[in-house]
């Protein structure tokens, strides 16, 4: 429990950096690096591989993840999986709110209407794909599948920086939101099994 604490404390610790150093524009010269990176991956596949982090794909999956969890007879993880990540999307909304950051490109067929900083995309994927991964690994299932939710969880996150919809440093905020909810949530579940 007192790992999972300290690991919400410093999820909230680092995003409230970034978040001051993209008020600063701080970010700019990373964010540029990375867009100029990655850009000439750019092409229609990474329009498909963005949409498994749009709101319907991420919140369908995880009633899916839960219909598993409930068949496994772990109903903890299973109510804890969609809670994560729909609790994870709207706290990313209301953050979106607060900011204000626009976008480097305005885009409503890619999910790009609303404020960049922090990534939707970014953090739903964290929510769902990395809770998964790490529910995966403590239960000592097969790395390969571990692995296929960690590539989903990074291949979702930059696919809005290949699209040019997203910087890097509202991915990095998106993360940084879906850590400390996942931390959050096993420092609730730590202090509920005491």
């Amino acid at each position: 429990m007192h790992r999972a604490k300290a690991m919400t404390i410093a999820g909230t610790l680092g995003f409230a950096i970034v978040s001051v150093i993209v008020i600063l524009g701080g970010a700019v010269s990373l964010d540029g690096f990375v867009y100029r990176t990655v850009a000439p991956l750019s092409g229609p596949l990474f329009v498909y591989v963005t949409e498994l982090g749009s709101v319907k794909v991420l919140i369908a999956l995880a009633f899916v993840g839960m219909l598993y969890w409930l068949w496994r007879g772990d109903k903890l993880e299973a109510f804890r999986l969609p809670l994560v990540v729909i609790g994870t999307l709207v706290v990313t909304q209301l953050l979106k709110r607060v900011y204000g950051i626009d976008r480097p490109l305005i885009d409503a067929a890619l999910d790009a209407t609303t404020y960049s900083f922090p990534s939707g995309h970014a953090s739903g994927s964290l929510a769902l794909y990395g809770l998964l991964a790490f529910s995966l690994y403590r239960r000592k299932y097969s790395p390969v599948w571990v692995a296929v939710l960690v590539a989903l969880l990074v291949a979702v996150s930059f696919s809005r920086v290949i699209l040019n919809v997203h910087y890097f440093s509202d991915v990095m905020g998106g993360w940084l939101v879906a850590f400390t909810v996942i931390a959050g949530s096993e420092w609730i579940i730590g202090r509920k099994n005491r």
